[in-house]
């Protein structure tokens, strides 16, 4: 009877500590890194710009405001430099995309949250209209997170950034998967 009481108590006990809500999920500081595809249109250029690989590498600190809604900063960079599109005068590169953000989400159930994001973004261009050009620009998004565990998150993410100095313009549309660790 006594193997049987304590058989019990510990299902019992492991069945409660495994249904606890994760209540802080997506919340403190964590790090992130996206893989997906992007395409850059710059004006009055003429390229043939198509889709490309891209990755970020990002770091973010959420915190929770109450009701499930959670809200934070991000840091991120593009390390992939890559050829945007090519014409008759030659390449355009783009070297740099680095940006800081604000986050707003959502956590609809305990381990998913939707969210929308903007930002500030700088880009660094080769042969943008025949010369070199650094841009700043507006970021703009939205994407869905799922914590797999307490400290892993997966998701996706589409974003749209648009670069501007003078009258030069890029616009970019990048589509994500991401994975993160939270810690």
């Amino acid at each position: 009877m006594k193997k049987a009481l304590l058989t019990v108590l510990a299902l019992g006990s492991a069945a409660v500590v495994s249904a606890q809500p994760l209540s802080n999920t997506f919340t403190g500081p964590s790090v992130e890194i996206g893989v997906g595809t992007s395409k850059t249109d710059v004006k009055n250029s003429n390229l043939n710009e198509k889709h490309k690989a891209d990755v970020a590498v990002r770091g973010n600190y959420n915190v929770e405001y109450g009701n499930n809604w959670i809200g934070g900063t991000e840091v991120a960079v593009k390390p992939v430099h890559h050829t945007v599109g090519t014409n008759a005068t030659g390449k355009v590169k783009q070297k740099v995309d680095a940006s800081a953000s604000y986050v707003q989400g959502y956590r609809f159930a305990q381990d998913a949250m939707v969210y929308g994001k903007v930002g500030y973004h700088y880009g660094q261009f080769e042969g943008v209209n025949g010369r070199d050009r650094s841009m700043d620009g507006l970021g703009y998004g939205a994407g869905l997170k799922y914590a797999v565990t307490p400290n892993v998150e997966v998701g996706g993410e589409w974003e749209q950034t648009r670069f501007k100095r003078g009258g030069d313009k890029a616009t970019n549309n990048s589509y994500m998967a991401t994975v993160g660790y939270r810690f």
